[in-house]
């Protein structure tokens, strides 16, 4: 069975709560990534998708919003050693596509998305 940490991205794109909008959105193009975390002295303490972005656009906020405005703050992560079985449930029940892999600290150790966890199933 694999686990989380065998499939996880570790290379994460971060950003402080205190950031515009604009600069996770640049971010997220040049990385190609769908997702950034909010981190704030280590700890993981949101996370702004591309959900997140289109619900601002939609009701015509500004990009220069901080992100500790608008960011998920009810987050649902993993932790490594937890089967990628486990993952996949949470993503479905909670309907979200991106999922933060935590230490027990909190502190952010890596990122599983559905297309990591369809490349593994294939």
């Amino acid at each position: 069975m694999a686990l989380v940490k065998d499939i996880m991205r570790t290379e994460l794109v971060t950003l402080s709560p205190g950031e515009t909008v604009e600069s996770a959105v640049r971010l997220m193009k040049e990385n190609n990534i769908g997702s950034i975390l909010v981190v704030d002295a280590g700890k993981l303490v949101g996370i702004f998708t591309e959900r997140d972005l289109v619900s601002m656009v939609a009701s015509g906020a500004s990009l220069e919003q901080k992100l500790g405005d608008v960011m998920t703050r009810n987050l649902v992560t993993v932790k490594p050693d937890d089967p990628v079985v486990k993952a996949l449930c949470r993503m479905i029940e909670h309907n979200i596509r991106h999922i933060p892999v935590v230490d027990d600290t909190g502190a952010p150790l890596g990122m599983v998305s559905a297309r990591d966890i369809l490349r593994n199933m294939l």
